[in-house]
């Protein structure tokens, strides 16, 4: 019996909790506000990774950053990678940098732990992260792989240097 005066209590605080909430009106905007408001705050984007399993996907998007002519980023990656998670959560954030990526590259990641079986005989890669570049006819930019975390502002630098070299 107490339980279920106890269970009553409960509901019929919830109940008041819901009942007695600040009922506020929406906002209404028109199209042009939004557009403003758009214009004026910066918007934060995520860049769009491709998550790649095999050479057969990776030739999918070689062809694809051919036809869009756009360059082709690899990003490698590892489980339990700590530099691989900063470049995730820090790097990969900036606004720049998303923006970079978005507008100029496709951007692929492979889960090297995951995946080294497939891609071992393609990519000799050393450590996670690394970084790959292919240029707009999906051929591979620098033969030097990209080791380690790098810095957004680095990062971006180099995403610029790889588009426009001169």
């Amino acid at each position: 019996m107490r339980k279920i005066i106890l269970l009553f209590i409960l509901l019929g605080g919830v109940l008041f909790f819901i009942l007695s909430g600040d009922k506020e009106e929406p906002i209404a905007l028109t199209p042009e506000e939004i557009s403003e408001i758009m214009k004026t705050e910066e918007i934060e984007m995520e860049p769009i990774f491709h998550d790649i399993t095999s050479l057969v996907e990776l030739e999918f998007f070689k062809q694809d950053a051919v036809r869009k002519k756009k360059f082709l980023m690899l990003f490698f990656y590892s489980d339990r990678c700590y530099f691989c998670e900063k470049m995730k959560n820090i790097t990969f954030i900036d606004s720049r940098v998303q923006k970079e990526l978005t507008e100029n590259y496709i951007s692929l990641s492979i889960n090297y732990s995951r995946y080294r079986a497939e891609f071992k005989d393609f990519f000799h890669l050393r450590t996670t992260p690394a970084t790959l570049f292919c240029d707009q006819k999906a051929k591979v930019i620098d033969e030097e792989i990209d080791y380690g975390f790098q810095e957004a502002e680095y990062f971006y630098n180099r995403l610029e240097l790889l588009r426009d070299p001169f």
